[in-house]
């Protein structure tokens, strides 16, 4: 039997400590990034153990500590032994109230799946001061995984690899240096220092590969990456109801409560494409452009009690003049328009500045989408019509820049849950009815439909080994305010 991360921990409690605590490679490395950090500096030590040797080693130096791991029992032991703040929390659902100098994770992560790992990565940056710095160490794979099969097809990921920790079965998702190097990267990251070095364990005798990397935040907006950015936008995809129906119907999502709660001092709304009717019920007079025949048509018969009024006209050509609205709201839109700029520009312009609950709201893909990664790794190299990646962080970046010149400089981003439910029992038949509906949502019309459909399927028996009943939809939300005087 294979145990959860909180259960392998509670079973070996202070035991890990006796064990792995003297690491001279580890702790001189500690050292190391001791000397980069300000005098009092808040620190986040994930997966924090009995504290010992990194919060301890943190604590001493005269910095504030803070602690996570998902066992308790070890979090009894750090409290007791280590000077700081210690809690019991799953760092995949944890929310720190405050922003961090440093976050250190080390050998924290063996027992996340492999989109857990790639979401913590964004995390930490998004936890992160401008400039603070990652302290990161973990066992590359090449030190376990001796067979190749058991990678998967890039090569450098090896999920699902089953092995012994401490006497306890356990499930790990291990990457090669190179890709450790790549996801850091990825979250907005540049590579102060590497270090490898070897960990000698004598009870039971084990000799372990260490890479130790410590790498400072370089981006404002976590949320806008994976990084680096492209230089321009794909284009367009098409948008018609027989791809969204499908998608949406099987959609669990909660950026729609958040939105709303953002806009709830708002009286003006203008909405582009999505929300006009749940506006409308929270008391707002809500305006709405719909370019698409389908979905107007259907707005339009939505909207006869008066409180929404729908006009014809696009994101780039909006049928309202300067200042008439106090908010405009954009869901999951700017993948469909034709002109980005053109489009950021004339929402930053029909909203009044001089109001004072001015707001501009765009939702997009998180980094961590599961749904869009899925469908940019395996589909989009196979379009017949566009091979671009559909970069859902840079229609943020773009937004954030084009609404910051036109006076909207005070920029929020934050991160939401939301997932496709797959509720099948057959695994076979989820994956097909995956894939058909993924697929579909922005390929439906592309030559090689079929194709990504096939290419797809080994890719979701191994999403759905993680997470069986559903895809991820992680959404961004970007709200842009004028700045206070």
């Amino acid at each position: 039997m294979t145990l959860t991360a909180e259960q392998t921990f509670n079973l070996v409690g202070k035991q890990y400590e006796d064990v792995y605590c003297n690491n001279p490679g580890l702790e001189e490395f500690i050292n190391t990034s001791l000397a980069m950090l300000q005098p009092g500096s808040t620190v986040l030590d994930v997966g924090c153990g009995t504290g010992k040797p990194v919060a301890d080693q943190l604590a001493q130096a005269g910095h504030e500590v803070y602690g996570i791991d998902v066992s308790q029992k070890m979090i009894d032991v750090a409290q007791n032994q280590v000077k700081g703040r210690f809690m019991k929390a799953d760092m995949t659902t944890f929310e720190p109230e405050t922003k961090f100098d440093a976050i250190y994770t080390v050998y924290s992560l063996f027992q996340l799946t492999n989109n857990e790992i790639r979401k913590m990565m964004f995390q930490f940056s998004e936890w992160l001061q401008a400039g603070g710095l990652l302290v990161f160490g973990i066992v590359p794979s090449t030190s376990l995984v001796k067979d190749p099969r058991d990678y998967d097809a890039s090569g450098k990921v090896a999920r699902h690899y089953e092995t012994e920790f401490m006497q306890q079965g356990v499930i790990y998702t291990l990457y090669t240096k190179e890709k450790w190097l790549e996801l850091i990267r990825s979250a907005g990251f540049e590579i102060r220092l590497e270090k490898s070095c070897t960990l000698q364990v004598d009870s039971p005798n084990e000799k372990y590969d260490q890479y130790l990397v410590i790498a400072e935040k370089r981006v404002t907006h976590a949320l806008t990456g994976p990084f680096p950015l492209p230089d321009s936008y794909r284009g367009p995809h098409p948008l018609c109801e027989a791809a969204w129906a499908p998608f949406a119907q099987r959609l669990v999502r909660d950026e729609f409560e958040a939105v709303m709660e953002i806009l709830q001092d708002n009286h003006r709304v203008l909405d582009i494409g999505k929300l006009p009717m749940e506006i409308a019920q929270r008391g707002a007079k809500a305006f709405s452009i719909e370019p698409n025949p389908d979905r107007n048509a259907m707005q339009l018969q939505r909207s006869a009690n008066g409180t929404i009024e729908i006009r014809n006209g696009s994101a780039e050509n909006l049928p309202f003049v300067s200042g008439f609205v106090d908010a405009a709201v954009a869901m999951w839109v700017l993948h469909y328009v034709d002109d980005l700029e053109k489009s950021l520009h004339e929402m930053a312009r029909v909203v009044d500045r001089s109001n004072p609950n001015a707001r501009i709201v765009v939702v997009q893909g998180a980094p961590d989408n599961e749904l869009v990664s899925l469908l940019n790794s395996i589909c989009a190299p196979l379009s017949a019509e566009n091979t671009r990646i559909d970069h859902q962080g840079y229609l943020l970046q773009r937004a954030a820049e084009v609404f910051t010149s036109r006076g909207f400089a005070d920029i929020t981003i934050s991160r939401v849950d939301a997932f496709c439910a797959f509720p099948e029992e057959d695994v076979e038949e989820r994956c097909r009815r995956a894939a058909e509906v993924l697929v579909g949502f922005w390929f439906l019309e592309d030559a090689n439909y079929e194709l990504m459909k096939e290419a797809l399927l080994p890719h979701l028996r191994l999403h759905f080994r993680d997470r069986p009943h559903a895809i991820g939809d992680e959404a961004a939300i970007l709200v842009a305010r004028p700045l206070q005087n």
